[in-house]
């Protein structure tokens, strides 16, 4: 008798043990997933060879968990193995291998690898330890919190995340333009902070519930996330989101499309007559100067210029993004081998000093030369042709906000460079790929003698 109770006993143990061990490993998980969205890179240890941001503790923490488990470690490898991105990625890998031998610069292969990594153990543990639906659920709450602070920062005049800088050389400071203090949030730079919102709003979108996709699904959490891409002070994310909105609003599930249209038009209204009402305050003319910009920019006009606008500043964006594109045509970049990215950009294109290179693809040609262009082109062109082709197989609401997001995302770093954002684009990348892809079946037509379904405005 005693030696059963001693069985029971022990196996009572291992279960408790296998309990413990499965939360602490989703507390590390949760840690890992807010570092990564919420946290600053600035923030970590600071360290001569390799800073230790926030982020790359919990990398090292989950992987260290995942190699001593034998299980864990085998369903990783697997992901590794099974997941046909990975043949996509590995021209770029290539590229990025050859770059830090031939340069001798370590990080031209590390700082894209580390994303990579990212990418892998984000579908790792949706798959493993949060599942879908979970996973999003707790990418909105970040996004509200990340939205909230980005109010907060209006009031403040400054990023509350400048509290938790201990690493030096990556904050760059406050940014004013035309008197007007542009936010920022964890990123850093406020066009940084405008990518992640591109990749924030198709969130508004999805109903985690019905597994629908409406753009008006939650409006309020919407115009919230439009104040704050006004704040950032960018026309090109103001002109990407005005596109976004359109795309969601295209996308939405049919159902809901004479809601929309009810809801866009009352919208518009509603924003035009709260526009005229303060028109001659701070706010109005805060907002009437960033879109008549966006048409400047757009249309070649003047009309922010009546709201403050420096024409001057303007034309010199306009001439200075012009003349990168003659990049493509230096002498003193290799067609073959890039740069790297150990040396700081500073260099004479036509005569004219150039220190930042505001478009991705030509940064990345300057870091990669054309194989690291085509080969990162490529992988992204596979992404969005497979988001495609699921989004017309299945219908799938989840693959529709992926969608949005990663075109929206890829059209904007045509005018900013990435600026250490693209861990957002690969949160899309990651739920996409863990997404259910059962085919959509379509129901069967009702008979005309059924009584007609009644018709319901979109939630709010």
């Amino acid at each position: 008798m005693a030696k059963a109770v001693a069985l029971v006993d022990r196996e009572k143990s291992k279960y408790i043990k296998n309990t413990r061990d499965l939360v602490a490993f989703r507390k590390i998980a949760v840690s890992y997933l807010f570092a990564l969205y919420v946290l600053p890179q600035y923030f970590g240890i600071p360290n001569p060879v390799f800073d230790l941001t926030a982020v790359r503790l919990t990398i090292i923490a989950i992987i260290a968990l995942i190699v001593t488990d034998y299980k864990r470690s085998k369903d990783f490898a697997e992901i590794l193995v099974r997941e046909k991105m990975g043949i996509a990625l590995l021209p770029y890998i290539l590229v990025l291998l050859y770059t830090m031998v031939l340069r001798v610069d370590i990080n031209a292969f590390l700082n894209p690898f580390i994303e990579f990594i990212e990418l892998y153990l984000m579908i790792y543990l949706i798959k493993d330890t949060f599942g879908v639906d979970e996973a999003i659920n707790i990418f909105m709450k970040m996004i509200y919190l990340l939205v909230f602070l980005g109010f907060l920062e209006m009031v403040m005049g400054t990023t509350p995340f400048v509290y938790l800088k201990t690493i030096d050389g990556i904050y760059t400071g406050r940014f004013v333009r035309g008197g007007h203090y542009r936010i920022m949030s964890s990123a850093s730079h406020s066009l940084g902070y405008g990518l992640m919102l591109i990749t924030m709003i198709p969130f508004s979108g999805y109903d985690i519930k019905t597994k629908e996709f409406n753009v008006f699904r939650r409006p309020i959490f919407l115009i919230l996330l439009m104040v704050n891409v006004f704040q950032t002070g960018s026309r090109s994310t103001l002109g990407v989101a005005f596109a976004e909105i359109a795309m969601m609003f295209v996308l939405s599930d049919r159902k809901y499309l004479k809601a929309n249209i009810i809801y866009m038009m009352t919208g518009m209204v509603v924003f035009f007559m709260v526009l005229m009402v303060g028109f001659k305050t701070a706010f109005g003319q805060y907002v009437m100067l960033q879109l008549t910009s966006l048409v400047d920019t757009i249309f070649n006009t003047t009309y922010s210029a009546a709201y403050g606008a420096d024409l001057l500043q303007m034309q010199q964006s306009k001439a200075y993004r012009d003349l990168l594109k003659e990049i493509y045509h230096v002498d003193w970049v290799n067609p073959i081998l890039g740069l790297g990215r150990k040396r700081a950009f500073r260099s004479l294109v036509n005569g004219r000093v150039v220190k930042s290179i505001d478009n991705f693809y030509i940064a990345e040609f300057v870091r990669y030369a054309y194989p690291g262009l085509y080969s990162y082109v490529l992988f992204l062109g596979y992404m969005i042709f497979r988001m495609v082709r699921d989004f017309i197989k299945t219908r799938s609401g989840i693959i529709r906000m992926c969608l949005c997001g990663t075109v929206m995302y890829c059209l904007n770093i045509k005018v900013v460079d990435s600026l250490q954002t693209l861990k957002y684009l690969y949160v899309l990348f990651a739920i996409y790929i863990c997404a259910d892809k059962t085919p959509y079946v379509q129901e069967e037509k009702k008979s005309r003698y059924i009584k007609k379904e009644k018709f319901h405005f979109a939630r709010t």
